[in-house]
């Protein structure tokens, strides 16, 4: 039941990939960001971790654990790359900006910590490995579900449908692993870490 669920849940990260991101691959809207280099590497290094994970959960689901073993280092060598193109590009807006608090990042961080303590666990404990791996991933999808919301309810009212899937993501998991584990509560303060200034400035 719990490869079902991963495998699913996999599937539809990437699905808010492909659609929050449907603006840069799919159509010619104009945008700088589609011939810039730091963007397309970012973009590449996203898409094959996101389309590593649906493949090595349906591996998992399958049967194919040898497969599966094997795709690994080159699912994390994905991850990393990824993740250094994202640090890079927080970089860059905190030297362009000088505000300190774009490189406050407490959810992914989190990912960095979950995806690199379930792939240590990937011989010793199946369970955490997978579900460290899928979280993690969920910890980062943030701009992809923002910019779907975006697409689908537009920029004035896509703030409650964006909060609303969060939520939806998140209790999808919790049904799922049926325990409320710690990296779920640092998760929900986290979030509330970000969307504060949200709060603030629409009571303002």
């Amino acid at each position: 039941m719990k490869d079902r669920f991963f495998l699913y849940f996999s599937a539809l990260l990437w699905l808010l990939m492909a659609i929050g991101f449907s603006d840069n691959w799919l159509f010619d809207v104009g945008q700088e960001s589609n011939s810039q280099p730091k963007f397309l590497i970012h973009a590449f290094f996203s898409f094959s971790w996101f389309t590593l994970l649906v493949a090595q959960s349906g591996l998992v689901r399958t049967g194919n654990t040898a497969i599966h073993m094997r795709l690994g280092p080159v699912a994390m060598a994905a991850y990393i790359c990824m993740t250094i193109t994202i640090w890079y590009l927080f970089l860059e807006s905190f030297l362009d900006r000088g505000d300190p608090t774009i490189l406050i990042k407490p959810v992914e961080l989190l990912s960095i910590v979950l995806v690199g303590t379930g792939f240590m666990n990937r011989r010793r404990n199946a369970g955490r490995h997978r579900e460290y791996l899928v979280f993690g991933s969920f910890c980062l999808i943030g701009p992809a579900l923002d910019r779907t919301a975006y697409h689908l309810f537009g920029p004035e009212q896509m703030n409650i449908p964006a909060l609303i899937m969060y939520l939806v993501l998140f209790g999808m998991f919790v049904a799922a692993t049926k325990k409320f584990r710690w990296y779920m509560v640092l998760w929900i303060i986290f979030m509330i870490y970000n969307l504060f200034p949200i709060l603030v400035s629409g009571n303002s």
